[in-house]
């Protein structure tokens, strides 16, 4: 159940960075940092072990895909003109 209210707060913080909304930036990069924890079920095959009972899994890629969105959205944010 976690997973799917994580996925669906992604949804909605991506599309509200993707209009360049700073508090959407922010939600996004911290659910970025919750995807790492509630990613178990939909882990793939580890593709970077750094010990034997640690690893990057390419569930774990989405994170970063996640912060780049929320970098790009902020950026953005900065260059659109503030409204008095």
């Amino acid at each position: 159940m976690a997973l799917i209210l994580v996925l669906i707060g992604i949804a909605s913080a991506g599309y509200a960075a993707f209009c360049a909304d700073r508090f959407g930036c922010a939600v996004l990069a911290l659910l970025g940092v919750l995807w790492l924890w509630v990613n178990k079920p939909v882990e793939g095959v580890t593709l970077i072990r750094l010990s034997p009972t640690h690893g990057i899994t390419s569930a774990d890629l989405f994170s970063v895909a996640i912060w780049g969105l929320a970098i790009y959205g902020w950026l953005r944010a900065r260059q659109k003109p503030q409204l008095p």
